[in-house]
């Protein structure tokens, strides 16, 4: 017999004896029957007699003996009364609470594997072939006492029987009864092996079983782990409460297996104690964790992987629990994660160092909780925690847009910030946060960044926001600059990029002539030296700056420089003074090149009185 069992010596159609290489069931041959024969047939009217081949045995007082057991040399024989006294073979023997077997011989055997038809055999229920009895030195076959599995070890190895002797195999119960119905292995402790293996299996055991669970409802081949006195692993703890959290730790790798004994694989819900309470966190990511493939099954304790968010095809969780990233499950794309360690779990929600570098993990939302933050990203911040995420990977129209949604709000106001965290193809080279000068390439036009490269978690990495040096402008990191088109536009900046309540908004020549109230600027008129009557927007503000199109601030004095919009630029001393769109103004109106101010009420006077500049 495989798995553990020896070679049976014969086959036979109704019962089989099955022998240890240790020790040989003497069995009696022709010859010996004979000498049997010969000394039983001389005690004439009592003891053995043969009649037409069979054998009784008689008392003095010439009566058949019927239900006995009779030793002849070193072997015992049972006298069948269901056979008028004759002598059993091939049988079963029920003694009273005891089970023997006799061979062809009629011989009791002991210390051996006996095999008997299964006359209930049913594919379902009991689709063993045969039923496994091992009877003992006395010949009595192991019995179990009706309420526990009783092991007994034979050859090395550990088997159970139940109450009428017959070898237990499959799923058993703590109370030592076959458990092979369809569902039965869920509450099942033990793994018995096949019917005609038996032998009590420990350690990891693949196993098909059905799975009820709605979302699978078919045959499944699971790892299993048994311990060494057989029970099976599971997340319960001794007083059968469910532990989602428990975990085994073997050869330095973590498992965890549900309440059925299942070693989970891939995503699977890891409540703590905390959560345990609140139904409500099944969604939070910090809650789940990821343990590779249903043939490896080991926890993803320390490190990186990439894989798709949990959904119904990736996930394994009776309990069909809510997944954290929905958005990212549905759109069945890798995601890099990183798991802390065993009690930390995946990190949510925050900026980390990670050997070296910076990372960014998305906060839980429900859509994409706990997955890498990839590329350029507007997020609120807490200190290193990511409260929640404007936009992530952005393209140049979202930048575009977020630029209008926050001009002339400082950062300090809002705690939103941008962040560069590269392209994430490759968690250990790329998906780090940027610091210092970068050049960004957002739908094929390249974008000038600054981001803080000093500090700790809680502020390196963001987007520095004012004036650089006296040089650049910077807005959320990013470079302002004028398009080649617009040649030069104006920036409000309120602070240096060291400043947390700095201000900067930038405005273009048509910003400047449609919000004049707005951009803090005066109307007026002046006579050209054509005679024609001008347009003029006069300044007074310390922290306006005209900026060309690499960005430079200009400094000096400048007269009548065009913009794309054909109108003209003055500037003194480094500050701007008026926008006309006219270069040649009546300059006898204007006190002169000094931009002198004067008291007059016309027009010339106002620019210059009023809208100038003064020394």
């Amino acid at each position: 017999m495989k798995f553990g069992f020896k070679e049976f010596r014969k086959e036979k159609e109704s019962a089989f004896i099955m022998r240890k290489q240790t020790k040989v069931v003497a069995v009696a041959s022709a010859a010996a029957l004979l000498a049997i024969g010969a000394s039983m047939t001389s005690f004439a009217a009592s003891g053995w007699v043969e009649e037409d081949g069979v054998w009784y045995f008689y008392d003095r007082d010439g009566n058949r003996v019927e239900d006995e057991w009779k030793k002849s040399g070193d072997n015992w024989y049972w006298l069948d009364s269901e056979e008028n006294g004759a002598m059993a073979v091939d049988k079963l023997v029920e003694d009273d609470d005891n089970t023997y077997y006799v061979d062809s011989n009629g011989v009791m055997v002991r210390n051996t594997w006996v095999r008997i038809v299964n006359e209930d055999q049913d594919d379902e229920d009991d689709p063993a072939e045969y039923n496994y009895y091992y009877m003992q030195s006395n010949g009595k076959a192991y019995k179990s006492s009706g309420d526990t599995v009783n092991k007994k070890t034979i050859d090395g190895k550990r088997y159970a029987f139940d109450e009428d002797g017959k070898m237990l195999y499959g799923w058993v119960s703590k109370d030592g009864e076959l458990a092979n119905g369809e569902d039965d292995w869920i509450d099942a402790e033990y793994y018995f092996g096949n019917w005609d293996d038996g032998a009590m299996k420990t350690g990891w055991q693949k196993i098909t079983v059905h799975d009820p669970d709605a979302n699978k409802d078919d045959d499944y081949d699971y790892w299993f782990h048994f311990k060494s006195n057989g029970k099976k692993r599971t997340n319960n703890d001794s007083d059968g409460e469910e532990q989602k959290n428990k975990t085994w730790k073997s050869n330095g790798k973590y498992y965890h297996f549900d309440k059925r004994g299942v070693m989970v694989y891939e995503w699977y819900r890891t409540d703590s104690a905390a959560s345990a309470s609140d139904p409500g966190t099944a969604s939070s990511a910090s809650n789940w964790a990821y343990f590779s493939n249903p043939e490896d099954g080991a926890r993803k304790v320390k490190g990186w992987f990439k894989v798709v968010a949990p959904s119904e095809d990736n996930t394994f969780d009776e309990d069909d629990a809510p997944t954290f990233a929905s958005s990212d499950a549905g759109d069945e794309s890798e995601k890099w994660y990183y798991s802390d360690g065993h009690d930390e779990g995946l990190v949510v929600g925050q900026i980390k160092k990670i050997k070296g570098k910076y990372y960014g993990f998305w906060p839980d939302d429900g859509e994409k909780g706990g997955r890498m933050l990839v590329g350029l990203c507007a997020l609120e911040m807490d200190d290193e925690k990511i409260v929640s995420v404007i936009k992530d990977d952005m393209d140049a129209d979202d930048l575009d847009d977020f630029m209008d949604s926050y001009k002339n709000k400082s950062q300090d106001d809002t705690d939103v910030y941008l962040y560069y965290f590269g392209s994430g193809d490759d968690a250990d080279t790329d998906g780090a946060m940027k610091t210092g000068n970068v050049t960004i390439n957002l739908d094929g036009d390249s974008y000038q960044f600054s981001f803080k490269k000093t500090g700790g978690v809680e502020s390196r990495g963001r987007g520095v926001n004012g004036i650089d040096d006296g040089k650049y402008i910077y807005k959320h990191g990013q470079k302002v600059k004028a398009s080649s088109d617009e040649k030069y536009i104006v920036v409000t900046a309120t602070g240096d990029i060291n400043t947390a309540t700095a201000k900067v908004r930038d405005w273009d020549s048509s910003d400047i002539r449609s919000t004049v109230a707005e951009s803090g600027l005066t109307k007026g008129k002046a006579d050209a030296a054509d005679g024609k009557v001008n347009v003029v927007y006069g300044f007074d503000a310390d922290d306006m700056y005209l900026v060309n199109t690499s960005g430079r601030i200009q400094t000096g004095t400048k007269s009548g420089t065009k913009d794309g919009d054909e109108w003209y630029w003055y500037m003194q001393d480094g500050r701007i003074v008026m926008y006309t769109d006219s270069k040649d103004l009546d300059k006898t109106g204007l006190d002169g090149n000094g931009w002198k101010a004067s008291d007059a009420d016309d027009a010339s006077d106002l620019v210059a009185g009023k809208l100038g500049r003064t020394k």
